[in-house]
């Protein structure tokens, strides 16, 4: 059971209700002095202030805030501070000033808390539901239909031209080639026709042609006897040398008109 603290208040409060109960019994006068700053309070069984006298005689009385509001005036008698119903008149004129409100009564010291009680024992565990069966597993489905091809991207620009790489080593030497000896040099006069002169040198029969050229000119006087075009200059094989003869075949062409020009044709021969 929680014990409410005692006090000195609680104590002439205590005294006060004892006396109260005994005015049928002795019908005398019940007297209550409050401590030094202190009222007389008069509360519920809520702890609602119903009614505090101060120390300085206020009666103040906080449950007439909330009460119907009436015609009947309440008024006291000056000298003696009698309670009684107010004289025809009395409070039909202005209102008058609030007065001050009095000082509030010291507050009252707080209760101990009470202990804190024992907590409850834990419930047991409930026991683990059982695992649901695996469902089975679905078909698989068709393959979709493949998309179409996609446009052909643009050509990306040329990339810059990479560094020179560094020198590989030196290779080794091959084996001896077989040496090559020549044996003449074939010149052809070339056969002139308008304005072209073709000439074809022709090597012996099992010869190998490993090269040649030409010698021609404009048959024009002066410096330009050398103005000539080469259309052709190549080694060739048969034709007019003869079936698997090789030689070298030349043709030039003069840029003056109605002038023939002249033409030799050169090929180096070898066995």
């Amino acid at each position: 059971m929680k014990r409410t603290p005692f006090s000195s208040k609680s104590l002439w409060a205590g005294q006060a209700c004892l006396a109260l109960a005994s005015l049928t019994t002795h019908a005398a006068d019940v007297t209550i002095t409050p401590p030094v700053g202190g009222g007389f309070v008069v509360k519920d069984q809520a702890n609602h202030e119903r009614l505090r006298v101060q120390g300085t005689g206020e009666v103040l009385v906080p449950g007439l805030a909330g009460t119907p509001i009436t015609n009947s005036l309440l008024c006291f008698d000056g000298p003696t501070g009698r309670l009684g119903q107010c004289a025809p008149g009395v409070g039909s004129g202005a209102q008058g000033p609030t007065g001050a409100t009095g000082a509030t009564g010291p507050t009252g010291a707080t209760g101990p808390t009470g202990a804190q009680g024992a907590t409850g024992a834990q419930g047991p565990t409930g026991a683990t539901g059982t695992s649901g069966t695996p469902g089975a597993t679905g078909p698989q489905g068709s393959a979709g239909v493949p998309g179409p091809t996609g446009a052909t991207g643009a050509t990306g620009a040329t990339g810059a031209q990479g560094i020179q790489g560094i020198q590989g080593p030196q290779g080794i030497q091959g084996p001896a080639g077989s040496s090559i000896v020549l044996t003449h040099t074939v010149v052809n006069a070339g056969t002139a026709a308008g304005d072209a002169c073709t000439a074809t040198a022709c090597c012996g029969a099992g010869e190998k042609v490993l090269g040649g050229g030409y010698q021609a000119s404009s048959n024009v006087a002066g410096i330009e006897a050398d103005a000539v075009y080469v259309s052709a200059s190549y080694p060739g094989i048969g034709g007019a040398c003869g079936a698997s003869v090789q030689g070298w075949n030349v043709r030039v062409l003069n840029p003056y008109r109605g002038v023939a020009p002249s033409c030799n044709a050169h090929a180096i021969c070898s066995q």
